[in-house]
Order: C-alpha cells, then structure tokens, then sequence
C-alpha cells in the first residue's frame, strides 16, 4: 500500500508542479487540481494510519517531496551555480574548528573516548600514526615471495606438470594482476606486447621475468 501511494503522490507532485519540459496537454484545470489536493490529503491520511510508524513516515515523505520540488525548480532555472557561503559564515566555521581542535588536550598521555573499548583501542600506541606506519600493518606481500612458488614450477627441471600450475587456478591468476597492478605496473606493458597470447600465456611469461630479474639482483645464478 505505502509503496503505491507514494507513487500516486510523485505523480500528483509531477502534474501539479511547475516543470519546464511537461507537455502542454499535462496542464491541469483548475476542478481537477482541487481534486488532487483532497485526494493527497487522504492519501497522508491513510499513510498516517498505516502501521509501523505510520506519522513518521509521512514525515519523510513530504520531505523528499519537498527536496524534489526544489531540485526540479533549480533545473527549471537552468541549473546555475549554487551560491556559496559568504567570508562571514566561513570565517565563522574556521573559528569554530580552531575552538574545537584547541579545546582537545592533546598533550594529554591517555584519550578518554566515553566508551571503554574504543579507548583501549585508541590508547594501544602513543603515536597513532605511527603505529598506522608499523611494518607490521603492511599486509600486501613482496612480488618475488607472492611468486616464489609458481616460479620453482615453471623451472624446465621442477618436474611439475602443467596441469597443477598455479597459474591454472583463477584465484591466484585475480591476486597475481592485483599484486602487479599495485607494485609492478611496468610488467603490463609486456601483456600489451604479447596480447596475442592467453592470459594465463602472460602471467607465466611475467613470473618468469620476475624469477629472472630477481635472481640477477641477488647474484644468483640462472639455468
């Protein structure tokens, strides 16, 4: 029921309102604009009675309504600029943001956050942006250790075949081009170079490389 009336109501809105592109023959008399107007009221009337909360969710409705009616009178201007706040109301704000902010004693050795949790929480490391910066917080892995495994399969002497390549799960294939689109963007430029090859081609090409590359920077030796 709610959700049909609240359409009537859109629709009693559209015909009765001010819209730049109606058509002509939507112009209502003035007989038929009276009848809408009793038939909204009901309309609020029955909402109102309609369990649960059924005041405050006429409430609602007659705000969006109202919010509705300002946005199709602000389209039917032409959209202009919405004005801003004058230098008095933002030098007020300022104002009041340097109160707030110095009315918080940050010299202060433990937070009170009024709720016990959320204190400890807060209060587990002095500096919290540093505990943000901790190593420890860093969960994304190294490429050559993400890679590792699928490296030592793809050795000509790893003796694993094919078919149990983790380059053959989709998992790892979604996990492998996020890793290297977050660290190792460069490696898609060789995918652009051989896109006549699988995605799966690709990757192994790309771990590979990867193998390769590192073993050279550490001084060891390749087969």
């Amino acid at each position: 029921r709610r959700h049909i009336l609240v359409q009537i109501l859109s629709l009693f809105q559209y015909l009765t309102g001010d819209v730049k592109f109606k058509p002509n023959k939507l112009v209502l008399s003035e007989p038929r604009k009276y009848w809408i107007r009793d038939t909204t009221n009901s309309i609020y009337a029955i909402l109102s009675e309609t369990p649960p909360d059924g005041a405050k969710f006429v409430t609602h409705i007659k705000n969006v309504l109202k919010h509705e009616e300002k946005w199709s009178k602000w389209k039917n201007e032409g959209c202009p600029a919405l004005s801003k706040p004058s230098d008095k109301t933002l030098a007020v704000k300022q104002k009041n943001v340097k109160r707030t902010v110095k009315a918080m004693d940050l010299s202060s050795e433990k937070y009170d956050l009024a709720n016990t949790t959320l204190t400890d929480l807060w209060n587990i490391c002095p500096d919290n942006l540093a505990a943000c910066q901790d190593s420890d917080r860093k969960f994304t892995p190294e490429t050559y250790k993400f890679f590792e495994e699928s490296i030592e399969q793809l050795e000509p002497d790893s003796g694993v075949e094919k078919e149990y390549y983790l380059t053959n799960e989709t998992a790892f294939v979604w996990k492998s081009l996020r890793l290297l689109a977050r660290q190792s963007v460069p490696y898609f430029q060789h995918i652009q170079n051989t896109k006549n090859l699988t995605l799966t081609d690709n990757l192994q090409n790309i771990i590979s490389l990867i193998g390769k590359e590192y073993k050279k920077e550490n001084g060891m030796e390749t087969s």
